[in-house]
């Protein structure tokens, strides 16, 4: 079976995570890893080495959440403890699982960095090595049946067609395709209403239920945010937008990861040799 890996701190956020990770998880036939990370001690520290009790009581909450939540999953759902920076041993852990998802709770721009918002989630977002999805504690609906899919003027804007496709297949969901305009300029308007039909166009083609729509502002963050609170939305599916120079996404994609009231599925854009482009977050 396919493996989904959850990242859990026993914050409320994560707990939130992970029961919307048992409702994609049997959608896909996958099981669960939930994987908690442990800070290492310093050798020169002078406090006394908590390490053993951490993993004691990290171990003791991993089981009674399996207990909880397992009885709800078709899979099956196991824990890894590891130590270490957060956000590596994270991707460590999807890597290691060869993952199809990994999915991580978050506090949004009210959170606090021991939790796994803030760089922790910027760096998971930018180097998962499969798609990712962060949901803040404020979602609380019980199922995803609108997925918003924004739609730019940069040519990688199409690369999560595909998955978004097998998502809303899978979660039984509805795409609205959103061509997002945030410039007046005619060429690039044109492009990307040009981009949005051939993607409706594909998810007609997969049988895939879905609508067009635009909008137009002066940022696509806002443009998009604005649109999830106007029209309801489940979840938004965008490119992670990240900045090689230092592994973190761009200021856009943190924007609707801190703000959306929705799961944000991130996708990483694939660079091609063909062209040359900036990574877009929408």
């Amino acid at each position: 079976m396919s493996e989904i890996v959850v990242a859990i701190d026993f914050s409320s956020c994560s707990v939130n995570a992970l029961k919307y990770s048992v409702k994609i998880a049997n959608a896909y036939e996958a099981n669960l890893t939930l994987v908690h990370v442990c800070k290492p001690c310093s050798d020169e520290s002078v406090y006394p080495d908590t390490k053993d009790a951490h993993y004691q009581e990290a171990e003791k909450r991993l089981k009674d959440m399996i207990d909880d939540f397992s009885p709800q999953l078709k899979g099956k759902m196991k824990y890894r403890i590891r130590e270490g920076k957060v956000y590596s041993e994270i991707v460590n852990e999807a890597k290691y699982n060869d993952a199809i998802l990994l999915i991580a709770g978050t506090h949004g721009i009210s959170g606090f960095e021991e939790y796994f918002i803030g760089s922790n989630a910027y760096r998971l977002v930018s180097l998962s090595p499969c798609p990712m999805i962060t949901i803040r504690t404020v979602f609380q609906k019980k199922d995803f049946k609108k997925i918003l899919m924004p739609i730019d003027s940069s040519p990688d804007t199409r690369q999560k067609t595909n998955f978004a496709a097998e998502i809303a297949q899978k979660l039984g969901a509805e795409i609205r395709v959103l061509g997002v305009y945030d410039t007046g300029l005619k060429d690039i308007r044109k492009r990307i209403k040009n981009y949005v039909h051939q993607v409706k166009k594909i998810f007609d083609q997969k049988g895939i239920s879905s609508s067009i729509d635009f909008a137009e502002g002066k940022k696509a963050s806002g443009i998009i945010l604005d649109y999830i609170g106007i029209h309801d939305m489940d979840m938004v599916a965008m490119m992670s937008d990240k900045d090689s120079s230092t592994m973190i996404i761009g200021n856009e994609a943190q924007r609707v990861i801190n703000h959306a009231p929705v799961p944000v599925l991130s996708i990483h854009p694939v660079q091609t040799s063909s062209a040359n482009f900036t990574m877009s977050g929408t």
